[in-house]
């Protein structure tokens, strides 16, 4: 029995071995069928890679290394496959920025963070050459492994194509013609700017637009239409063609009209160049209509007009010279010009130039009038002969309006100047009193506070404020200075502003003050108050100086009349509070007194004065809608005159102090993402905040901040981000940061930029925006309200 079993179990141990045999010849054949598939998928792969044009390369960030690359990085760079397996990943990089690798790192980075790039960059060849190139980065994740597909394609042809098309278009747009193009519909696809100034649109409007806009539909119908089919027989035409502008008033071009080819001939369309005719028919219409004008001319122009002989005797006049100089026709026929106001030093010049070129237009003179008052015109005179006898035909236009608009927009101009410069300074010595104030606060906190390092420090940072007040002083000439108005007491402020200016004045000069309690209150920015009184007493001072005199400060109450507002004074009837200063001082040259509100305008020597402080005064007071005028006699003294409107409310004895003593500091232990492109300020508020119990992470671009909050966005319980910063501002992380996490609170903080302010800050959701520098109460105090929600 035992015999059958085992032979029994035998054939069964060869069926399955036959079985297994079987079954692993089939897994071999189909492994080796598979691997061959690889193969042919892998050479198929590996013929592409090393046929295609653009440079191709594989780079490993874990190994730092090139693994792989086509023989065209060879061909496009010009190196041998040592030399690029040595220069490895730099050689996609310049040594000069902004093609280094500090600026590609980031790309890299991004790439590998799942963002393509794709951008245009410079690098070098092998012979140092500039190389423009375009980049196609991606990350690629082959058996888990991160490596960075770079694709190089050379842009030289394509950069010269485009510079010479730009070359092109650039004269095409310059051209005084107006120049456009349209296909075969109609519809228009180029206009160069000539064009659209022409017609009152600008080009990009005008691009995908029907032709048929300019012009009316009966210049359509009689005009455009026979003229293109002409074109379409005939290549070409030219001649007037009606036009209507965007505001619907027609006007008159020569036109040139052609087909437009492509490179093989085929016509797509039309080319018109067109001439503004407006000016010539303008001309023309004038010649027609002159001989009827001219024999009306005299007797209804609106414009003074005077014949003399070339002695300067008046022999005629028309009614509106009369009108003008505020004379009647008796009082001036047979008189001399100069006994009516022709400036005698300008007679003798005004004569040689008309003798020696015939006629004159636009000699300008002061023309003093019959009440005394001067008018400035443009003279146009032209010899007339009579028979035998030559005379002058004299037109005057009066111009002093313009002239009076031109002066106040140059101080506008001036202004504005003086505002952007405001902003710059602002911005800058911000961030730099930010780092001063910050250290010396960080100092106060470890130096004992009855030592004398702390009285120093304290003297210190007051100085630091005293700065911080300077900067508001320079932005408000401009519009950007903040202004905090409030019932304000400027009896209380001129008390203040003596009390601290005695001590700095000479015992020579004697200080007196005229207050009248019951002036009343004006609603001010006490600040800006404290510097204009502050400004005007020191002029006043300085005026003195090396002499004994008297200064003035008085404030009364002054009710103005219709009729009794000085000339050019621009306020109108009602209370005022009026604030003289008043010295004794060597007053001010009538040459210098239309100049001395001038930004930067002084009489004092170069290291007395800036030529601020009366650009500022006006400046503030104006924006107060309020009044400053000013007498003076050259040796005898100054009176200057503040007008301010006079507020109707209760009278408040006391004002709110211009300075605070801190309160205790609110601290936290939340987690805070600090960018500041200053590394001071980061050093700064790092420890400030630190000392105030908070985890504190910090970042000088804020591009890195970006990547680092991408990493974990939940991980910081507030962000607090310069504005003005490279490759990236403040107000555009705060958007990115808070698209991803809409209920992260930011804060924003500036020296100055005119792009943001409080409004606009919160309409980007912002919860709070302030201004440079950081105190550490303002920071402390900020902080803990963001974190609140008190903001």
């Amino acid at each position: 029995m035992i015999i059958p079993l085992l032979i029994i179990l035998l054939a069964i141990s060869m069926v399955l071995l036959l079985l297994t045999f079987v079954r692993n010849r089939k897994l071999d054949e189909k492994f080796r069928q598979t691997s061959a598939t690889n193969r042919q998928q892998e050479n198929r792969f590996r013929v592409i890679f090393e046929a295609v044009d653009d440079a191709m390369l594989l780079y490993s960030p874990e190994i730092v290394r090139i693994i792989e690359f086509n023989p065209s990085l060879c061909d496009v760079f010009g190196y041998s496959p040592e030399e690029i397996h040595h220069l490895n990943i730099g050689i996609l990089f310049s040594s000069d920025p902004p093609y280094s690798s500090a600026e590609g790192e980031p790309k890299l980075t991004a790439a590998l963070n799942g963002q393509p790039q794709v951008f245009e960059w410079e690098t070098r060849d092998a012979s140092g050459n500039k190389l423009p190139v375009e980049l196609r980065i991606q990350g690629i994740f082959p058996d888990e492994k991160p490596l960075l597909l770079v694709v190089v394609r050379k842009i030289a042809k394509q950069k010269q194509i485009e510079g010479r098309l730009n070359r092109f278009v650039n004269i095409i747009d310059q051209i005084g013609e107006g120049v456009a193009t349209a296909d075969l519909n109609g519809i228009i696809t180029y206009a160069n700017q000539a064009w659209a100034d022409m017609h009152g649109y600008s080009p990009q409007t005008i691009v995908g637009k029907h032709l048929s806009m300019f012009h009316t539909d009966a210049q359509n119908l009689n005009e455009v239409i026979p003229i293109n089919k002409k074109v379409l027989r005939n290549g070409h035409h030219r001649g007037e063609v009606g036009h209507r502008r965007s505001d619907g008033s027609v006007f008159s071009t020569y036109m040139t009209s052609t087909l437009q080819k492509d490179d093989n001939g085929r016509v797509i369309g039309f080319i018109g160049v067109a001439t503004d005719l407006s000016e010539q028919k303008k001309v023309e219409d004038a010649l027609r209509a002159s001989e009827i004008k001219f024999r009306h001319l005299f007797n209804i122009s609106p414009q003074p007009i005077s014949v003399t002989d070339l002695n300067g005797t008046v022999l005629d006049v028309n009614q509106k010279f009369c009108e003008k100089m505020q004379y009647t026709r008796y009082e001036i026929i047979g008189k001399s010009t100069l006994d009516l106001g022709f400036p005698a030093e300008d007679r003798q010049r005004y004569m040689d130039l008309l003798i020696e070129k015939g006629d004159i237009a636009g000699f300008e003179i002061s023309y003093k009038v019959k009440n005394g008052q001067f008018i400035q015109v443009l003279l146009y005179s032209r010899l007339v002969q009579i028979k035998n006898d030559f005379f002058t035909l004299n037109v005057f236009h009066d111009i002093t309006t313009q002239r009076q608009l031109e002066t106040q927009l140059i101080q506008s101009q001036k202004m504005e100047a003086i505002g952007t410069l405001a902003g710059g300074i602002a911005h800058d010595f911000n961030n730099i009193l930010s780092a001063i104030l910050g250290y010396i606060e960080l100092a106060k906190i470890y130096t004992e506070a009855d030592g004398k390092v702390f009285q120093y420090l304290e003297e210190v940072f007051k100085a630091g404020n005293r700065a911080k007040d300077l900067v508001r002083q320079i932005l408000s000439i401009s519009r950007q200075a903040e202004q905090r108005r409030k019932p304000v007491d400027l009896g209380i402020i001129i008390r203040d502003v003596l009390g601290m200016m005695r001590p700095t004045m000479p015992p020579s000069i004697e200080i007196h003050e005229n207050i009248n309690e019951n002036a009343g209150m004006v609603e001010a920015d006490p600040v800006q108050m404290h510097q204009v009184i502050m400004n005007l007493v020191t002029n006043a001072g300085q005026s003195m100086k090396g002499r004994s005199g008297t200064l003035t400060v008085s404030l009364e109450r002054e009710t103005l009349q219709a009729d009794d507002r000085r000339e050019n004074m621009e306020l109108s009837p009602g209370n005022y509070v009026k604030l003289t200063v008043s010295d004794t001082g060597h007053g001010i040259d009538t040459k210098d007194k239309k100049w001395i509100f001038d930004p930067y305008f002084t009489t004092k020597d170069q290291c007395v004065g800036t030529g601020l402080g009366l650009a500022v005064v006006q400046s503030i007071i104006k924006k107060h809608g309020g009044a400053v005028l000013f007498s003076s006699e050259p040796g005898k003294g100054s009176d200057f005159y503040i007008y301010l409107p006079l507020l109707h409310v209760v009278k408040i004895r006391e004002i709110e102090p211009l300075a605070q003593e801190e309160s205790l500091l609110p601290v936290g232990t939340e987690r805070i993402l600090l960018v500041d492109d200053e590394d001071s300020i980061i050093e700064t508020g790092r420890e400030m905040l630190e000392y105030l119990g908070y985890s504190v992470e910090t970042c000088a671009k804020s591009v890195d901040a970006w990547c680092q909050f991408l990493q974990s966005p939940d991980h910081f319980d507030l962000v607090i981000s310069d504005m003005t910063m490279p490759e990236m501002n403040g107000d555009e992380l705060a958007k990115k940061m808070i698209a991803i996490r809409p209920e992260l609170p930011v804060v924003i903080c500036t020296g100055y930029n005119p792009r943001i302010d409080e409004a606009a800050a919160k309409a980007m959701g912002l919860k709070a925006f302030i201004f440079k520098p950081l105190t550490f109460q303002k920071l402390a105090t900020t902080v803990r309200n963001v974190l609140d929600g008190k903001m």
